[in-house]
């Protein structure tokens, strides 16, 4: 299908997918069996551009489009998902963040580091009774006379415990309606307890970590009491790249199980000779080409300077729940290769679910698609 990208920007996804042929497909089934991604990677991918894509060049970065960048997500996901799912977080959630709401100081300061890959960073907004519900969070900063301090608990966040910058969201207060006053800190890491790498079902090798703090110095980012408003914004922008990732992983298994479809015989037959099979197909690449369809969509809209949180989240949607159907037809193609180790295809179907769970579940998308909806009678 037509990309929308200009030639500079097909240049840079053709760069980013020989980056994942020279430098990600030799090892990623060892990072795979180590859970660990080495922090070299990161910098070979900071010096490609591949960690600074939406950062405008006089920061240090490429300039890229959100319909660019989504194509290079795609790709990432396609050669190994935990990667491309660190790549996604630190580019859209964390850099994006800091570029919307930081000050002149605070980008000179951060974004060329974090562009280049020198520097790590996480966005920290999960914690034990906070997930969607940001009534919830427990984390709390407090102003003292010598700045912000931060008190609290995060977890499951992606690249907590190897960030050397994060982007933190603490109660502030009380809002006039009652609700919990947010606001969002920058921390350095020194002012970061690590508590562990979670142990995850897939994507593996990303650092899902439990991280406290202990009256951690921190630095207001942006307005006070703007720290929801912010983190929905920016949740707009994340779904879309895990809409991404569900694409690109579910590329990876569908071209696996169109090819193994052809080449493995039974009955004297290829089994792609079998209308079962047939059908499978069939269904996989239509909701394929539909997941990446509205995938490119809310992306698009992003580069018009609209706010998608009905379409971002009918991607993440639609895009994770396909994805997961075709890596399990995928499996089921291959057979009991599907289902060993010696084949990618389980890790496919192990890495998709945390598309249907992460930056809210598909049960969250159904709401802020209704909410949405509903606005619009």
């Amino acid at each position: 299908m037509p990309t929308g990208l200009d030639e500079r920007e097909r240049a840079f996804l053709r760069q980013a997918a020989e980056f994942c042929r020279a430098h990600v497909d030799p090892a990623c089934e060892q990072w795979e069996k180590e859970e660990f991604l080495p922090r070299e990677i990161f910098t070979q991918a900071g010096n490609v551009g591949l960690m600074g894509m939406l950062v405008l060049p006089g920061l240090g970065g490429q300039g890229l489009s959100f319909v660019a960048y989504a194509h290079v997500i795609i790709e990432l996901a396609r050669h190994y998902a935990a990667l491309a799912l660190d790549i996604a977080t630190h580019n859209s959630l964390c850099l994006g963040h800091i570029l919307a709401f930081g000050s002149q100081a605070q980008m000179q300061r951060l974004v060329p580091r974090l562009a280049s890959g020198e520097w790590l960073a996480a966005w920290a907004l999960s914690e034990p009774q906070a997930g969607s519900d940001c009534g919830g969070m427990e984390t709390t900063a407090v102003e003292t006379q010598t700045g912000w301090e931060l008190c609290g608990h995060k977890t499951f966040i992606t690249q907590g415990r190897r960030a050397d910058v994060l982007v933190v969201l603490a109660k502030t207060g009380t809002a006039a309606n009652g609700q919990k006053e947010l606001s969002a800190f920058l921390l350095p890491k020194e002012q970061v307890q690590l508590v562990r790498k979670i142990p995850t079902y897939g994507m593996k090798a990303s650092d899902t970590a439990e991280i406290r703090f202990e009256h951690a110095k921190a630095e207001l980012l942006g307005q006070r009491g703007h720290g929801r408003a912010q983190a929905l914004i920016m949740l707009d922008r994340g779904r879309i790249g895990i809409a991404a990732l569900a694409v690109g992983i579910a590329q990876a298994a569908f071209s696996a199980a169109r090819q193994h479809a052809v080449q493995r015989e039974q009955f004297g037959h290829p089994i792609a000779d079998f209308q079962a099979i047939q059908w499978m197909l069939a269904d996989s690449a239509t909701e394929l080409e539909a997941a990446e369809l509205l995938t490119l969509h809310a992306a698009f809209l992003q580069d018009q300077g609209r706010r998608t949180p009905k379409e971002s989240a009918m991607a993440k949607l639609f895009a994770s729940e396909a994805a997961t159907r075709i890596c399990n037809r995928a499996l089921q193609i291959h057979g009991g290769y599907g289902y060993s180790r010696d084949l990618p295809m389980e890790r496919y179907l192990r890495d998709i679910k945390l598309c249907e769970i992460a930056e809210g579940t598909s049960e969250i998308q159904r709401l802020v698609i209704t909410r949405q909806l509903l606005k619009e009678v």
